[in-house]
């Protein structure tokens, strides 16, 4: 988040308080954590400045380069808070299985606990039943555990038993518009232009620290 006094310099900069505003209200420090927050922050913003954005941000650096390069992380920050405000998000799934195996007599089902592709996990044959072998491996992997939701636990099986289905969350539009984006940091060059072009070396530190912080935020975003 951008300091009173350097958005206030970055207003001079940029000769109008509503776009220096505009800039300064992009340079989020937190990630948000989900579509109504990444929609919240977007409430704030005014997309249709974008244009200006980058041509008013050229004119006060006079230096198109570091302008655009600014500006590029600027504008496409909102199209990050976009693609994930726009609930098109896809669900994890959790991994499971459901039948028998070599050494048993009647189905069993199995699922992980946690949502994802982490979940599909092989419980491979060592002579032990369903539920030893379950304990054994909830026991070694604490943060991947399954669950025998119905049959006979105390079945032994000769035949790996292997949970599949289980996926990540997705968002088609999110990486993309992460990618257009970019998560290089300012460049030196364009922050000695910023330092002359802000008449403030501090006050383009403090700018140079706000918008390095929402690269980190925006391109955290999953």
């Amino acid at each position: 988040m951008l300091s009173k006094s350097a958005k206030e310099i970055l207003i001079v900069c940029m000769a109008n308080r509503k776009l220096g505003s505009e800039v300064a209200a992009r340079l989020i420090d937190a990630t948000p954590a989900n579509a109504a927050a990444a929609q919240a922050v977007l409430s704030g913003l005014a997309k249709s400045e974008n244009k200006r954005v980058e041509e008013y941000l050229i004119v006060a650096l006079a230096n198109r380069k570091a302008g655009q390069e600014l500006s590029k992380k600027i504008n496409g920050m909102v199209a990050v808070l976009e693609a994930k405000a726009d609930g098109l998000e896809v669900l994890a799934t959790a991994g499971s299985f459901s039948g028998t195996v070599a050494g048993l007599t009647t189905p069993v089902v199995i699922t992980a606990n946690t949502a994802g592709a982490a979940g599909n996990i092989t419980l491979t044959a060592t002579g032990a039943t369903v539920t030893a072998r379950i304990a054994a491996w909830n026991a070694a992997n604490p943060s991947n555990q399954v669950t025998l939701t119905s049959g006979d636990g105390a079945q032994i099986h000769t035949a790996s038993i292997v949970l599949s289905g289980g996926t990540d969350a997705s968002d088609a539009n999110l990486a993309p518009a992460k990618a257009a984006m970019g998560s290089d940091k300012m460049s030196d060059s364009t922050f000695e232009i910023l330092v002359i072009a802000m008449a403030s070396r501090k006050a383009a530190e403090d700018f140079k620290s706000a918008f390095n912080a929402m690269i980190d935020a925006v391109q955290a975003i999953a």
